[in-house]
């Protein structure tokens, strides 16, 4: 199926009452990994705006990258630019590491899903190496359970595990559905 056809599908599906009031999930958590060819990504980026636009119910959208920069706001983009350039990459990845572990972005997710029915997750391959995207479900799981989430993957997700840009795997990750 071309990734049309399955933004089309995905479209209609989460529409639906069974769906918007996660009928069927068994006491799961309600969180859903929508995977694509990462050479989709511009076209489902796209479509995703569309969807935020169209969808007949309050529907959010938390991008990754754009959550983490505003984690980091009070220290200014130039700061962080500079302690880059003196100190390189990895040392700022590491410098910057805690503040994403202490599940800052899980508490903007949580607060963004409080009032919605639905959040859509995107990014997640714009942040790479210092967000990965079982670890950021596992803390979910525990702050949001009455939303649905989509995570929009550029990758794979077999059910048992995800593998971004189809090329990095990562730890296992079983608790969401595919959709």
């Amino acid at each position: 199926m071309d990734i049309k056809e399955k933004l089309n599908r995905f479209f209609e599906e989460i529409q639906k009452e069974d769906f918007l009031q996660m009928r069927g999930l068994g006491n799961e958590v309600p969180y859903f990994i929508f995977d694509y060819k990462p050479e989709d990504e511009l076209f489902v980026r796209q479509r995703v705006k569309h969807m935020l636009r169209s969808l007949p119910f309050k529907v959010k959208e938390v991008n990754l990258l754009q959550a983490m920069i505003s984690l980091f706001e009070d220290i200014g983009l130039e700061e962080l630019k500079q302690f880059e350039e003196d100190e390189g990459t990895e040392e700022l990845f590491e410098a910057i590491r805690p503040t994403i572990e202490e599940e800052a972005l899980v508490r903007i997710i949580s607060d963004v899903a409080t009032d919605s029915q639905l959040v859509f997750i995107t990014g997640i391959g714009s942040v790479y190496k210092l967000i990965r995207a079982h670890e950021l479900l596992n803390q979910l799981h525990a702050q949001v359970t009455n939303t649905p989430i989509i995570l929009f993957y550029p990758g794979v997700y077999t059910g048992q595990g995800l593998k971004l840009f189809n090329e990095f795997e990562t730890n296992g990750y079983y608790r969401a559905f595919e959709v």
